[in-house]
């Protein structure tokens, strides 16, 4: 397994300097064992804004070694969000899940709908929309040129820049569908009750763990609601709980960060 390795210690070239410096200060942490330090480091990084694969790759990895497998998830998803091929964040993703203590799957969209969009899954929305756009431009170009050409071409001519402006849209559709995606989350304390109302002293449904991957539905100040993979809902709060997509989140925003980051 992948989990001891930093990806080859690349360095995000559209970094600056400084992003540089705090991503190596992470890495030479890392190496020494210094999860915290290096946590640290990369949460900064995070904060200021910082969006990328192997970043997320590294804060999983040290999250991991310090023993708390629901931020180590939530970085990995964060990864494979942004980087389906990722390799070793699909590794590392499957040796944390089988060591939780049930890996209950992560809820899926609705059955038509993940049919209807098959084909977008795996592609990043950054390319999603890049790909609308050519596709776009492409085929009001063809049209717009079409009293420079011949009469005879023009027919088909109309046809491929008719069928290049539907891809665009039917991409755009899909950037549209992902933005409006329900947020997942990971539990990220040991255990904790899900209620059937946002109150601590409403009746406790059913038990989560750590490491359980659930779907958002709702935030509502210190409570969220959400429902697993077989469609139990209710109550947890909103401590308990790592969101892993965008905007991406700093932990360094929970109230309790200090209990989840010490060993």
């Amino acid at each position: 397994m992948n989990i001891g390795l930093l990806c080859m210690t690349l360095l995000v070239s559209f970094m600056g300097n400084i992003y540089n410096q705090s991503f190596r200060e992470g890495n030479d942490a890392y190496y020494k064992k210094d999860f915290e330090v290096a946590i640290q480091k990369y949460e900064n990084l995070i904060k200021s804004g910082i969006v990328h694969p192997v970043l997320f790759y590294n804060l999983g990895n040290a999250y991991y070694h310090l023993g708390k497998k629901g931020l180590a998830i939530a970085n990995y998803e964060r990864t494979l969000d942004l980087n389906p091929s990722f390799k070793p964040a699909k590794d590392n993703l499957n040796k944390v899940l089988n060591e939780t203590k049930r890996n209950l799957a992560v809820p899926e969209e609705p059955l038509w709908l993940k049919y209807l969009f098959i084909w977008h899954y795996g592609i990043h929305i950054k390319w999603t929309w890049t790909i609308s756009l050519l596709f776009w431009l492409a085929g009001w170009t063809v049209m717009g040129c079409l009293m420079w050409i011949k009469e005879k071409y023009r027919k088909g001519m109309l046809i491929i820049g008719i069928l290049l402006v539907a891809v665009g849209v039917t991409f755009f559709i899909s950037a549209i569908v992902k933005i409006n995606s329900v947020p997942l989350g990971v539990v990220i304390v040991s255990e904790c009750p899900v209620r059937i109302t946002p109150s601590e002293n409403s009746p406790s449904r059913f038990e989560l763990f750590e490491g359980d991957r659930v779907r958002v539905e709702r935030e509502e100040d210190t409570w969220i609601l959400i429902s697993t993979v077989d469609n139990e809902r209710g109550w947890i709060k909103n401590d308990t709980i790592f969101i892993w997509k965008p905007p991406y989140r700093s932990v360094e925003n929970k109230t309790n960060i200090k209990e989840k980051v010490s060993s």
